[in-house]
């Protein structure tokens, strides 16, 4: 029997954090009706989790509403927190098997921890196309070329990371999704994870704000890869993590607020969340 579920990621509270569909098993599934599906959830991410074919080595697949993604994280922390709860899966140590490569899970009832894939330092935006995101983003601050470089950075999905002056400002973006999936498409990576260090609670030390219409998602409630790949930035650029761990707020602006605490090791980032079921049922297909 196959069965569909709907899990807040990133919260322990419903209606918040960053909703995704889970699948299993996906055994048979075309990669076509992955995508119907996915298509017909809606939600940012939808995982497929195959059947284990060596001891605590899980493959899963990711699809937005239009394309498959590498890795998706709160997807991952969704797709063990059912395997965990609802198919007596143990708890304890296993090896995500996805198209960003074989990363490591620890599962625990207090959370989930995934260690993405080693950080890739990519692209820096300037000159034209700065201008072209702020006109994208409408936004009427100015992007720090030196101190922070807008940057696209990836620990297994690349996203753009891009300071944003106050959290006012951050709350307040209404980006035009046509430009912004335009840009996307010239610079060769369609999400924008937009942050600011200002104006956080305590113990937060980003708030941020995700849009990558050009996969399918105008906004992602709180993102878990681009979590990870601005930890390793901000500890790249500042002295703000302490002990090497920091923790990112996410999703306020759009009423679905979720945190996500991330531990930096070298070149490796390991986020932390938890989940919560909304619903199950069995698919027909």
């Amino acid at each position: 029997m196959r069965h569909l579920y709907h899990v807040d990621a990133f919260t322990t509270t419903l209606f918040t954090g960053n909703p995704a569909g889970v699948v299993y098993p996906a055994d048979g599934l075309s990669e076509q009706m992955m995508q119907q599906i996915a298509n017909e959830l809606r939600v940012s991410e939808t995982a497929f989790i195959f059947t284990m074919p060596e001891e605590r080595v899980v493959p899963i697949r990711f699809f937005t509403p239009n394309q498959e993604v590498p890795l998706c994280s709160h997807a991952t922390i969704a797709s063990f927190f059912v395997l965990c709860t609802q198919h007596h899966v143990p708890w304890g140590w296993y090896t995500l098997d996805c198209k960003a490569g074989r990363l490591a899970i620890v599962c625990d009832p207090k959370g989930i921890a995934l260690t993405q894939a080693a950080v890739e330092w990519k692209s820096v935006l300037k000159g034209e196309q700065l201008l072209l995101l702020r006109q994208a983003l409408q936004y009427a601050g100015a992007f720090k070329e030196t101190e922070f470089p807008v940057q696209v950075v990836s620990t297994g999905n690349p996203k753009v990371l891009v300071q944003i002056e106050t959290k006012k400002a951050l709350d307040s973006l209404a980006p035009d999704r046509q430009k912004l999936i335009a840009l996307g498409n010239l610079i060769g990576t369609p999400g924008f994870y937009c942050y600011t260090l200002e104006g956080t609670e305590d113990g937060v030390t980003a708030n941020a704000r995700m849009f990558s219409p050009g996969s399918g998602v105008d906004e992602d409630p709180v993102t878990g890869n681009a979590a990870g790949a601005l930890a390793l930035y901000l500890k790249r650029h500042t002295s703000l993590l302490q002990e090497n761990r920091m923790r990112i707020c996410q999703g306020e602006a759009i009423g679905r607020k979720g945190y996500v605490d991330v531990q930096v090791d070298g070149m490796y980032a390991t986020i932390h969340g938890n989940a919560c079921t909304l619903f199950s049922t069995t698919l027909p297909v």
